[in-house]
């Protein structure tokens, strides 16, 4: 299917190259933190992952956001029974059910339906034409968002789970949800957390959380994590150890440095100069990605624009602070540049939808 050239004019470059080049720099990252060990030469994994995210990302350009938010309840419908069935049947990988094994390939359905999740939103909360939203207006989109929050959580998956919040409060909360009802919604997920701690999370997730507390009480073990990452992050200064230099990631002290704890390596060889450019690199994706929803032409891609900058927004601050010290270890990739096929592509295709609705604002 052939794009009219004339949405060509109003493709965001800017949105597209900051991408592209977050990417980048990510493999980069990879690559010095994967130049010895069992993972050597994943970076080179990486840049063909990247190639074929962006085929993909050109190919969702060719779809008019319009009929993916119509299709909405056919992708979620599909959403649910892949979760459900990974949590039935789905292989056991490192204790979690999280991932298909396709011809050797490990796929993640999770990362996939949080765009879902904000395709379904979009189209319920734009087919509501009130401009005021008690908390009994929410409650079905919200019960919707919350089955598939429960089954990658059942996985288990809290750090993809918790992105969904932000997603549906931010979608929510534009539509036009009352500050009454945003403030009965936290209430309600403060029940459901004190009532998650109590009865849904496992004891290695309850250990993160008191060793975050506390590192002292297991430094070798669920505290080693959050230990060796604040080395890494204090160590850098201001201008880093150099391009791979970090001790931490290049002893092999650091866990996770490719993936989750990727911002640590670029925290102790680039410094806080390193640390600011790749956040502001965020920043301008985020502000673009707002600028969009601003822009767009209708409800339903305001709404889009809006979650999916939300999530990602999320992603970023909750990631940096993780590898700072600042919040509980969780499983939650580094848009764009941690390594991982599922994540990059699902942020990708994120990206994808917020230019596939500012390059339509002006479509028919």
């Amino acid at each position: 299917m052939p794009i009219d050239r004339r949405l060509l004019i109003n493709v965001d470059w800017v949105t597209l190259g900051v991408s592209l080049l977050l990417s980048l720099i990510g493999v980069a990252i990879v690559a010095s933190a994967t130049q010895t060990g069992r993972f050597q030469g994943l970076h080179a994994k990486q840049l063909s992952l990247i190639a074929v995210a962006i085929v993909l990302l050109l190919i969702s350009l060719l779809i008019d956001y319009r009929r993916l938010v119509d299709r909405a309840p056919i992708f979620y419908l599909f959403a649910v029974l892949a979760l459900a069935y990974l949590l039935a049947f789905g292989p056991r990988v490192a204790g979690a059910r999280r991932w298909f094994l396709v011809a050797g390939f490990q796929i993640q359905p999770s990362e996939l339906v949080k765009l879902v999740a904000a395709l379904l939103l979009a189209k319920i909360f734009a087919e509501e034409r009130r401009e005021s939203l008690g908390l009994q207006d929410v409650l079905a989109p919200g019960a919707a968002v919350g089955l598939i929050a429960v089954l990658i959580a059942a996985e288990p998956d809290l750090g993809t789970a918790f992105c969904l919040v932000p997603m549906f409060l931010s979608v929510a909360f534009l539509a036009g949800l009352r500050m009454k009802a945003v403030l009965a919604l936290f209430t309600v997920l403060a029940l459901v957390g004190g009532l998650g701690w109590q009865y849904a999370l496992r004891d290695y997730q309850k250990s993160r959380i008191y060793t975050f507390l506390d590192p002292s009480l297991d430094p070798k073990g669920a505290g080693y994590q959050k230990i060796q990452s604040e080395i890494a992050v204090g160590s850098g200064g201001l201008a880093g150890k150099g391009y791979k230099n970090g001790s931490q990631s290049q002893l092999g002290y650091l866990p996770a440095r490719h993936t989750d704890f990727v911002f640590s390596v670029l925290a102790e060889e680039f410094g806080f100069a390193g640390v600011v450019g790749v956040l502001s690199l965020y920043m301008v994706l985020l502000w673009r990605a707002l600028e969009t929803a601003l822009l767009a032409r209708d409800r339903a891609g305001a709404f889009l624009a809006v979650g999916i900058a939300a999530t990602l927004g999320f992603q970023v601050v909750y990631n940096v602070a993780m590898v700072a010290g600042l919040v509980p270890v969780k499983g939650l990739p580094l848009p764009l540049m941690s390594y991982g096929g599922s994540s990059l592509i699902s942020s990708m295709l994120a990206v994808g939808l917020i230019l596939n609705v500012r390059m339509r604002r002006f479509a028919n």
